[in-house]
């Protein structure tokens, strides 16, 4: 009787992640139609230039991220690349984890840096 309790219980609680996790993704998708990343650095002072050579660079790093491990952007490789863009704020680190915080709400392709290994390199 025991173990049909606990089955059930993990049945009921596998169908509620599920739930959840559609609940997520449809929350992080309406999400994304806000632009979070273009407001975040319009809020220190972007421009349109600046903005295109981040989503630019964002853009790479997708595709280094699916490409071989070899190739794949490293965080101090972020932050270099951020300095050039931002030299102000590109190599600081409260900056640099807010952006990449942010990848996870902005466009679905982006979601995969977030979840990358420079993700786990955790500034912060």
């Amino acid at each position: 009787m025991a173990q049909v309790d606990v089955t059930a219980r993990l049945a009921k609680l596998e169908t509620e992640v599920q739930e959840l996790s559609a609940v997520q993704d449809l929350l992080l998708r309406l999400m994304s139609t806000t632009r979070p990343l273009a407001r975040l650095i319009e809020q220190y002072g972007a421009t349109e230039t600046k903005e295109k050579a981040l989503f630019d660079l964002l853009d790479e790093l997708v595709e280094r991220v699916q490409g071989p491990e070899t190739d794949r952007p490293t965080l101090g490789y972020l932050q270099m690349r951020l300095a050039t863009i931002f030299p102000d704020i590109g190599r600081d680190p409260e900056f640099v984890q807010l952006l990449i915080d942010t990848l996870r709400v902005e466009r679905p392709a982006y979601r995969a840096l977030h979840t990358h290994p420079i993700e786990q390199q955790r500034l912060v």
